[in-house]
């Protein structure tokens, strides 16, 4: 018995010191965030847990969202670009509430809205819409959960284009395009953000840029995914997803 007390006595140390290493790259280097709405569909789901990588634009001291290197010039450290997604915390909430949207306008961009189109820099940003077998195959995803939300045959999905990369977005012809007749100028160290679901999301057009301090880092893969339905309380798990890349 003794014997054994002292041998857990020895692994106390190391296992505290595996806990902090942990803890230490968590705040630093890597961390989880689970998406809790439908504003990113269809690029991400509710019930998606993913990886964001804290290190892409800004070098954290362990421990501190305060204290970072965010200047864009030291070492592999770069400046958010036009189509990442990026978890932040919103100008308009406390420091515990997490968002997650994409980055579509930079510091100088020029952003502006008719309708449900937007021009970035006096052009429209270029989309195709999406049918026939891949809309459908898409719609029909658990994720998009049509029982409790969606009328499928007002929902249109798009390949928008950014800076030559694309992703898919959603839009749904229950809800009017956000009006507004001004021009936006993206001020320095500010992003412009939307969700890629563009109706049922809170994004830069309700509450404004987001300053490159409240970034926490971009998204990068799925590591986990399984979502419970609210009309039935049905669990499922989505293996399909793990692994996933996120674009």
């Amino acid at each position: 018995m003794e014997e054994q007390k002292h041998f857990l006595r020895r692994q106390i140390p190391l296992l505290a010191g595996v806990i902090l290493a942990i803890l230490a790259i968590r705040s630093s280097i890597i961390e989880p965030f689970r998406i809790p709405t439908r504003s990113m569909l269809p690029t991400l789901m509710t019930g998606d847990f993913l990886f964001a990588s804290k290190f892409e634009y800004s070098i954290h001291f362990p421990f501190s969202e305060v204290f970072a290197i965010r200047p864009w010039y030291i070492g592999p450290v770069g400046g958010p670009k036009r189509g990442d997604i990026v978890i932040f915390t919103p100008p308009e909430a406390g420091q515990e509430s997490l968002y997650i949207k994409r980055v579509v306008g930079l510091p100088g961009d020029r952003v502006r809205f008719e309708g449900k189109k937007w021009f970035l820099n006096g052009a429209s940003v270029y989309r195709e819409e999406i049918t026939g077998p891949e809309r459908e195959s898409t719609l029909a995803h658990p994720g998009f959960d049509p029982e409790e939300r969606y009328n499928l045959s007002k929902l249109h999905l798009y390949r928008e284009t950014l800076d030559g990369k694309t992703h898919q977005i959603l839009e749904d012809d229950s809800f009017e395009g956000f009006k507004s007749d001004r021009e936006i100028v993206v001020p320095p160290d500010h992003f412009f953000v939307m969700g890629d679901n563009r109706d049922d999301t809170r994004d830069s057009r309700v509450f404004g840029v987001i300053s490159v301090h409240s970034i926490r880092g971009r998204a990068f893969v799925i590591w986990l995914s399984h979502r419970v339905s609210l009309s039935d309380s049905k669990w499922s798990f989505r293996p399909e997803r793990i692994g996933k890349v996120i674009q």
